[in-house]
C-alpha cells in the first residue's frame, strides 16, 4: 500500500506492514509495558477490524499555499506543517471528495488562510464526521472570526453537490493556540449534529462530541465490555467519562440503572437526547469531572456495582482510582486508548485492592501503532494466613 507522504506525515506509521505484523507489533508493546510494570496480566484476545482503511469518521485537516495554489491535508507528526495528503487513504472516500471540493472552492472565492505566526487571515482548519451507518455528514469550518465572506455560497455549492451533508457548523477560534476547537460557534445548515446507529441505537453527536474513530470497532468494543462485565438484572452501574452516553447505553438493558458522568456540556446534551430518543428510561446522565464525581461519591458512600471508566489518553487520576476503589465495587471496568497510562493505573488500582488478570486488545486504529485495550478488575482476595 503506497502513499507518497507517509513518511513525513506519520498518521499510519503501519501503512506498509501485513495484518499479522500489526497486531504482532502491538500485542508485543502491551506486553512489553506489563513486565516494565511488574504486573501479572496475560493478553486475552486481539480483536482485529476487518475494515482497516478508510475507517476514520473524524477528519481534521489544515491547509497551506504551494506557489499561491491552496493544498489541503493532515500536518506533518510533531509540527505545525501542512502535509499535501490528497485523498488519504485512512478516509472515507466521500470525505476526500468533500475536502478536495472545499479546497477548490476556497482557491475560487480567495478565502484567506489563517497565518500562525502573524495571527492574520480567515480559515485554520475543516473538521469531518461521518456517520458510516446512516451516511450523514457534518462539516465544521474553524475560523479565526465570526466575518466569513462568502460562507453562503459555500454553504449552497457543498450540500448542492453532496446531499450527504446534513450540517455545517462555523467554529470561532480567534486564540493564538494549538487546540483546534474553541465554544462559540454558528450552525450555518442543518441542526448542528449528526444521527449514526451504534449497537443497534441511533446515536447522536455534535462537532465537539466524543465518537470511537472507527465505527465497526467501536461495536466490537462495546459488545465484549458488555460480556466482560456480565451484569445481573439488580445491578447499578456507574459509567464516568461517558461522553454522549453511548457505552451506559449498550449496558442499560442488562441492569438495574446506569449513571452517566461527564463534564463536556454538549456531550452531555447528546447523551441524555440518545436515551430519549431510544427509549431507555434506566438511564441518568451528570455533567461533572468524573474525578470529582467519584470524590463525591466516596464522601457520600454512594454504592454502585460495578464502575466503568474510558478515559482519555493520559489516563485517569489517582484520586479517581482511590476513590473508585473505596466504594467496593463488584467490578471495575478500564477501557483504555493508551497501554502507557493503563498500566500505570493498573499499579495505583493495584495498590488500592483491585487487580487484573488479563487484557484484550481491540484494534481500533489499524495501520498505526495505536491499540485499544480493555481490562476487568475484581477486588483481590485477602490472603490466608497459615498458622
Amino acid at each position: 500500500m503506497k502513499c507518497k507522504v507517509s513518511k513525513i506525515c506519520g498518521g499510519c506509521s503501519y501503512l506498509n506492514l501485513s495484518m499479522e505484523q500489526q497486531l504482532n507489533k502491538k500485542k508485543e508493546y502491551v506486553q512489553s509495558l506489563i513486565e516494565q510494570n511488574h504486573l501479572k496480566i496475560k493478553i486475552d484476545d486481539i480483536y482485529q477490524a476487518q475494515l482497516d482503511t478508510h475507517y476514520r469518521n473524524k477528519v481534521i485537516v489544515g491547509f497551506a499555499k504551494d506557489k499561491g495554489v491552496i493544498y489541503s491535508g493532515l500536518y506533518a507528526a510533531h509540527s505545525h506543517r501542512v502535509c499535501h495528503s490528497e485523498n488519504c487513504l485512512m478516509h472515507p472516500d466521500i470525505v476526500n471528495e468533500i475536502i478536495n471540493e472545499i479546497t477548490k472552492m476556497m482557491q475560487s472565492m480567495k478565502i484567506e488562510l489563517y497565518n500562525e505566526r502573524t495571527g492574520t487571515g480567515l480559515l485554520r482548519h475543516v473538521l469531518i464526521r461521518y456517520a458510516h451507518k446512516t451516511d450523514e455528514i457534518m462539516v465544521v469550518f474553524v475560523t479565526s472570526q465570526k466575518m466569513f465572506p462568502s460562507r453562503r455560497n459555500m454553504v449552497n455549492a457543498l450540500t448542492s453537490k453532496f446531499p450527504q451533508i446534513k450540517t455545517i457548523v462555523q467554529n470561532i477560534n480567534p486564540r493564538k493556540t494549538s487546540i483546534v476547537l474553541q465554544d462559540e460557534s454558528i450552525v450555518l445548515y442543518g441542526d448542528g449534529y449528526i444521527t449514526d446507529e451504534l449497537c443497534g441505537m441511533k446515536i447522536s453527536f455534535g462537532y465537539d462530541s466524543f465518537y470511537q474513530i472507527h465505527s465497526d470497532q467501536c461495536e466490537v468494543l462495546y459488545n465484549l465490555a458488555k460480556t466482560k462485565l456480565h451484569l445481573e438484572p439488580n445491578e447499578t452501574v456507574l459509567d464516568t467519562y461517558c461522553g454522549t452516553g453511548t457505552i451506559g447505553l449498550t449496558m442499560a438493558s442488562s441492569c438495574k440503572k446506569v449513571t452517566g458522568v461527564e463534564r463536556n456540556p454538549e456531550a452531555v446534551y447528546f447523551a441524555k437526547k440518545n436515551a430519549k430518543q431510544n427509549k431507555v428510561n434506566n438511564i441518568n446522565f451528570v455533567q461533572m469531572d468524573s474525578t470529582q464525581y467519584m470524590k463525591e461519591a466516596q464522601k457520600h458512600h454512594t454504592k454502585y456495582d460495578a464502575i466503568i471508566l474510558d478515559p482519555p489518553r493520559q489516563g485517569t487520576t489517582k484520586e479517581f482510582v482511590e476513590s473508585a476503589c473505596a466504594l467496593s465495587p463488584k467490578k471495575i471496568l478500564y477501557i483504555s486508548c493508551d497501554p502507557k497510562t493503563l498500566m500505570r493505573d493498573l499499579q495505583q488500582f493495584r495498590r488500592c485492592g483491585y487487580l487484573a488478570n488479563k487484557v484484550d486488545l481491540v484494534d481500533m486504529f489499524p495501520r498505526t501503532d495505536h491499540i485499544e485495550s480493555v481490562v476487568l478488575l475484581t477486588k483481590a482476595k485477602p490472603k490466608t494466613i497459615r498458622k
